[in-house]
């Protein structure tokens, strides 16, 4: 008897990959974040370290009288301010990337808009090429592009069936003239 496995599929292996929408201003933001969390890190732990390490020296010969409470007070004390400001710095930082993030997409999608209301009121003349590097604007250039070619070659065979004389058209002409604008019309 054969096990249960030997017929089950095989399931493929799923692996996490990066995607990026925009590779250019995301993969810089990120290595800009990540450097700015470790360093914010570093330099908070160290503004710790200060503040308490003479708190804590202090407080060593003193511990038999002091209380308690009081330590963990004057310990919260000093600590606080400083994850203030990690906090705060953090939030300017997500400020600013946010601001960056957001005049970089504004600026894609104004040219991108530009194009898309172009084709709105069907006006497929020559595009300039996209001054941007996005993956997005060159998509949209190169189907407009492709649109523009596809409708000049309609343009041609209409042209070809007008120009033909009504009095004898050979039917294995228009034959092959309407299968020709059938297919790209499709």
């Amino acid at each position: 008897m054969k096990s249960p496995a030997a017929h089950e599929p095989t399931r493929p292996v799923y692996r996490r990959r990066r995607h990026y929408v925009d590779s250019s201003v995301q993969r810089s933001l990120l290595l800009a974040m990540m450097t700015l969390e470790v360093a914010l890190g570093a330099a908070s732990i160290w503004l710790l370290h200060w503040r308490l390490d003479n708190f804590i020296d202090n407080s060593m010969y003193r511990m038999q009288v002091a209380h308690a409470g009081l330590t963990w007070m004057r310990l919260v004390a000093e600590g606080f301010p400083v994850l203030v400001l990690f906090v705060v710095t953090n939030l300017l930082a997500l400020t600013l990337v946010a601001g960056l993030w957001s005049a970089r997409e504004n600026l894609v999608l104004r040219d991108f808009s530009k194009l898309m209301e172009k084709t709105r009121e069907l006006d497929f003349s020559s595009d300039p090429e996209p001054c941007r590097q996005h993956e997005v604007l060159k998509l949209a250039w190169a189907w407009r592009a492709l649109e523009r070619a596809r409708f000049a070659a309609l343009r041609e065979q209409l042209a070809n069936l007008e120009g033909a004389e009504p009095s004898d058209p050979s039917v294995q002409d228009l034959r092959v003239a309407l299968t020709r604008l059938n297919q790209l019309l499709s």
